[in-house]
């Protein structure tokens, strides 16, 4: 029997779990944090340095169906506390590359170790907490994620007064204090842990998702509308500000920490309203046309003021954090017993999405200017994120052909 969700336990170890995904959001945005210093020190232009940053999210796409196979199989403890210990490791190899291969095999390191955190923390959601309050956790969790990466602001002045080794090294430090509080309070549920005796045919649930129609949709929908966080706010998006604006790194950084701090409250609002008003189908159209428009006014809106980019920003992320109610979703189609594998899928996709974005705007931003990174100028910027916008149609598109998932209305 599930621990009733008000359980201190229950709470202590989602807490401590859902650390690990502020960490892997910390990890993610790092890259967009450091871009001018990563590009100087590696002699890099923007595709290459798009794709140093991107091999964090190839790892992390590939791991998502074994980790999913893996927190279903063995538990959600192990696999998750042997994953902080290495992207830990990832970290603090990042933190001293002295060349552009060196950083992007660190870079590999920690999307291994990190692809576990996300789809572990709801793992053990599944354990501990009741499945009517799935949403609302995943909602939650999801905030953490943007905390972690709103986090872009205050690393951006770390970097400036340490240098970006020292930034990344004490971002690695984190990791450290993270697996020890992992060691000492996450535990699986034993009630739990006796149903994966009862849990068969592996490959055959496998088949079953990927040849699901309404799987393949809830994925393209959830990858479409979240690129926006990996595409502009982890990594082109603060250079875009910097020079669209003329401010430093620290300011853009924290104009771009509105993207994550609107996503805070949307992960929080949606989780809860799609729970309150027991639909999925209906917040997730919503949120798919509110983030088209939004982003829209941004790319061309003539001379927005930094107060009203700002703002813009803050409701992009809000309504793009949608993408959380795709995860409930995922456990709508699949049995609670199979949850991982469900989620697996998902931000597999997902996260081969974000893998492929930031390359993405890197290839078009040196076709659109070849003079390099320096070169660039606001309008080379804005035809590249015209891409982020063509997604954000085609999530709409996904979610009307969607049905509606949620138990009380199948």
């Amino acid at each position: 029997m599930l621990t009733d969700s008000t359980n201190v336990r229950a709470w202590l170890i989602w807490g401590v779990a859902s650390l690990f995904v502020v960490y892997n959001y910390m990890q993610q945005v790092v890259p967009g944090v450091i871009a001018t210093d990563l590009a100087r020190d590696f002699h890099v232009n923007a595709a290459a340095l798009g794709g140093l940053a991107a091999w964090f999210f190839y790892a992390y796409a590939l791991l998502q169906i074994p980790v999913g196979l893996a927190v279903d199989r063995f538990g959600p403890r192990w696999p998750l506390t042997l994953a902080i210990a290495i992207a830990t490791v990832g970290g603090f190899g990042f933190s001293v590359a002295g060349s552009a291969g060196w950083a992007g095999f660190a870079r590999l390191v920690i999307g291994a170790g990190a692809a576990f955190s996300f789809i572990a923390c709801l793992k053990l959601v599944v354990h501990w907490f009741a499945p009517d309050r799935f949403a609302t956790l995943a909602g939650m969790t999801n905030t953490a994620g943007m905390i972690g990466a709103a986090a872009g602001a205050p690393l951006a002045v770390l970097a400036n007064h340490t240098g970006w080794h020292g930034a990344t090294l004490l971002l690695a430090a984190l990791g450290v204090v993270i697996l020890v509080l992992a060691l000492l309070f996450v535990r699986d549920n034993t009630a739990m842990n006796r149903q994966r005796g009862e849990v068969s045919g592996l490959g055959a649930a496998l088949r079953e998702v990927l040849c699901s129609r309404d799987t393949w949709l809830n994925a393209l929908y959830a990858t479409a509308i979240s690129i926006s966080f990996v595409a502009f706010g982890a990594l082109w998006g603060p250079p875009y500000i910097a020079k669209t604006y003329e401010v430093d790194t620290p300011a853009a950084n924290g104009v771009v920490a509105m993207l994550f701090l609107g996503a805070i409250a949307g992960s929080l609002f949606f989780g809860w309203c799609s729970d309150v008003v027991r639909s999925r189908r209906l917040p997730m159209i919503a949120a798919a046309m509110g983030g088209l428009f939004t982003l829209a006014a941004i790319l061309y809106l003539p001379e927005l003021p930094l107060g009203l980019l700002r703002l813009l920003l803050a409701l992009l992320g809000f309504f793009c954090s949608a993408n959380i109610i795709s995860y409930a979703v995922a456990t709508d189609i699949r049995a609670s017993s199979c949850a991982g594998l469900a989620l697996g899928f998902l931000n597999s996709c997902y996260y081969a999405g974000s893998a492929l974005s930031q390359p993405l705007i890197g290839w078009l931003l040196d076709r659109r200017c070849p003079a390099g990174l320096a070169a660039l100028q606001p309008a080379d910027y804005r035809f590249a994120f015209t891409s982020v916008l063509v997604l954000l149609a085609v999530a709409f598109a996904a979610v009307l052909l969607l049905p509606e998932t949620h138990p009380n209305k199948r």
